[in-house]
């Protein structure tokens, strides 16, 4: 569901935002500082209810004590007020008792510092990224998932005490053994889409492959490996065995793509997976998210800054982007809304 309009209220360096969103392309341009990441920021706040940094604190704007983002979608309103620990969330003026009806209300995938290098960087950013996927193209991932962590929580709660029966294993059992399952079944969906992106930029079959591992002893069901690791896990006080510590690993030629890619090849074949996410919910008929990038030029020359507009555009989705200067702006879609930034404040904003 795309943004129509957007206001943005003491949100970091902004104290007072509004714009009219393109349908297609938003290019926030400006100096750094200039608030162009606080505004996408603002827009992730809307769309999960947290922010997308690793340090969440002092969002709001210096000696102000709360903070505001809403946003007219077609024929909807949604508003999120964050005040101290208490957060309010309202959808067409009702409350929403839940951030993960978020999820749902606005669809967004974020690219940005924390996550832009998800393939070089933990498993955790790659569970995360792979998660996001299967969230939006199998709604029940959601609640499996959900279940899932409910229930590691409490069998490690379980853990620490080392009081009473094991009560908790059933559950993992069950819902993580299940998350499996459709982690591979979303992945053997992905894979071509990832290969066939990857050869458009690349221009020659490279051999790429991505491998699934599960998180618990290779040949071993998830029962007999937490039968094994019981009296590890009572020891350290938590589950070492299950989907919560998968890793999605890519290859190029047979080897780990981290050992062969150079920086810049690594962000593309990131940017290629998570094109390939949105293609299979486009191919699905199902709807698709407004895409916000964080430093849209950062390490990519300019083919390949011009093969990712290009396959943005085939996708037909919103794009929010943040540039330095106008010039970085493919001229394959210099169209749309380009909104010069300053110090936080909305200094022109133009359309075409």
């Amino acid at each position: 569901m795309p943004l129509e309009a957007l206001h943005i209220q003491s949100v970091r360096c902004i104290k007072t935002l509004d714009l009219k969103a393109d349908q297609r392309w938003n290019w926030l341009i400006g100096a750094n500082g200039a608030g162009k990441s606080s505004v996408l920021e603002a827009i992730h706040i809307l769309g999960t209810g947290q922010t997308w940094r690793r340090n969440p604190r002092h969002v709001q704007r210096e000696d102000d004590n709360e903070y505001l983002v809403s946003a007219h979608l077609p024929d909807h309103f949604l508003a999120l007020r964050r005040r101290g620990e208490t957060r309010e969330i309202r959808y067409d003026g009702e409350s929403l008792a839940s951030a993960w009806m978020l999820l749902d209300i606005l669809p967004l995938q974020s690219l940005h510092d924390d996550n832009s290098h998800f393939v070089a960087g933990t498993a955790e950013d790659r569970r995360r990224v792979l998660d996001w996927g299967i969230y939006y193209a199998d709604h029940y991932y959601g609640t499996v998932f959900r279940q899932y962590r409910r229930a590691l929580q409490q069998r490690n709660a379980w853990l620490k005490s080392g009081y009473g029966q094991q009560p908790w294993d059933d559950g993992v059992i069950a819902t993580g053994e299940e998350i499996q399952q459709r982690r591979q079944a979303h992945l053997a969906t992905v894979q071509p889409e990832v290969a066939t992106l990857w050869e458009r930029w690349s221009g020659s079959l490279s051999g790429l492959s991505l491998h699934l591992h599960s998180g618990w002893k290779e040949g071993l069901a998830l029962g007999d490996c937490l039968l094994r690791d019981q009296e590890q896990d009572r020891e350290m006080g938590y589950t070492h065995s299950g989907p919560h510590r998968a890793n999605l690993a890519f290859r190029v030629r047979g080897k780990a793509a981290l050992d062969i890619l150079s920086r810049g090849q690594l962000r593309v074949l990131g940017l290629a997976y998570r094109l390939a996410q949105v293609k299979i919910l486009k191919q699905a008929g199902l709807p698709l998210p407004t895409i916000l990038i964080d430093d849209f030029a950062a390490e990519l020359d300019a083919s390949a800054r011009d093969w990712w507009v290009k396959e943005l555009d085939l996708l037909g989705v919103q794009v929010f982007a943040a540039v330095t200067a106008a010039g970085q702006i493919p001229a394959a879609v210099s169209r749309g809304g380009h909104f010069c930034l300053a110090a936080g404040q909305l200094e022109k904003e133009t359309a075409s």
